[in-house]
């Protein structure tokens, strides 16, 4: 029986301490309910307030980051559309340098042919000269040396044999 009794007493005990224990959590939870709900409820707003304004954050970083690359794109494109700039007014320099440089070598060329007619012309002449000189110091020879008839039409035949083959060369 001591062990019945002392099983009803540790049964008794045990219920006191439990309700004890129960009574506890009872009161904590009508101390604690109003500042802990207080305490989550501000929390989580503060923590609502801190992922709203990350939002906000980000939302603004995204439109510059949006707005930059939509100039970004335009920079590009604009850039773009000066080298195919650059490139068509170099390609027309080229053409117009290589184009005036055709005309240069055209007109050197004929500048050429024409100072070559022009010596070609001059060394005729000048031979001429020198062939009218020649025939005039011959002439002036023959008419201080004794001239007969003979003498002379040989002389006369002789000459126009030399202008006639120099008129045929010269041809």
């Amino acid at each position: 029986m001591a062990n019945e009794l002392d099983i009803v007493g540790q049964i008794k005990f045990a219920f006191y301490h439990l309700l004890n224990l129960i009574l506890f959590f009872g009161v904590l939870y009508y101390l604690l309910k109003k500042p802990i709900s207080e305490f989550f409820s501000s929390r989580s707003l503060k923590i609502k307030n801190e992922i709203d304004k990350a939002t906000e954050i980000i939302d603004d970083a995204q439109k510059t980051y949006d707005e930059n690359s939509q100039k970004i794109d335009l920079i590009e494109s604009e850039l773009t559309e000066l080298r195919n700039s650059i490139d068509s007014v170099t390609n027309k320099k080229i053409s117009k340098i290589i184009e005036n440089a055709h005309l240069m070598i055209d007109k050197i060329k004929n500048d050429t042919t024409d100072i070559i007619k022009l010596e070609s012309i001059k060394l005729t002449n000048d031979i001429h000269i020198e062939v009218l000189n020649k025939s005039i110091e011959f002439t002036r020879y023959e008419l201080m040396s004794d001239i007969d008839e003979t003498k002379d039409t040989m002389l006369i035949s002789s000459f126009f044999e030399e202008v006639k083959q120099n008129v045929i060369s010269n041809n």
